[in-house]
């Protein structure tokens, strides 16, 4: 059984701290994530079972809204977990009244979101030694009903 759930106790902010730290150390080097519990973010956890298999995060400052990491755990991958966890919170998005939804894809992510219905905007840029491509997502062509 697959589920996610936004978190705000403190106990699963460490988890997504966690596999934040965990998969972008393994993947990029440096240590990525800034995770903190603040009132801007929220924080989400996807899980396998009872095992969490990835985090996400989505950050609104009262005007614009971006997903700030995506992280799934490496025996995870390839079983829809990301696709999961970015739907939930573009789901949240959009209940917030989300016209737009923006992301920095780092190398290697960007046809995932593409294949969630993200576009690249505007050219590449790198910080902190890694290249970062800037995407949005227009939620106004998501189509929302079946048939």
């Amino acid at each position: 059984m697959v589920f996610g759930k936004f978190v705000t106790e403190e106990k699963d902010i460490n988890l997504v701290r966690e596999i934040c730290k965990q998969v972008f150390r393994q993947e990029y080097g440096p240590d990525l994530s800034g995770v903190t519990a603040d009132e801007f973010c929220l924080s989400a956890l996807v899980f396998a079972g009872e095992e969490p298999a990835g985090m996400g995060r989505i950050f609104f400052d009262g005007t614009d809204f971006k997903i700030m990491e995506v992280a799934v755990l490496p025996e995870y991958r390839g079983e829809k977990y990301g696709d999961f966890m970015v739907r939930l919170l573009i789901d949240r998005a959009m209940m917030s009244g989300a016209r737009e939804i923006c992301l920095d894809a780092l190398p290697g992510t960007e046809g995932f979101f593409r294949t969630i219905g993200f576009e690249a905007e505007g050219k590449p840029y790198e910080e902190g030694g890694i290249s970062r491509q800037p995407m949005v997502l227009h939620t106004d062509r998501i189509h929302k009903c079946c048939g």
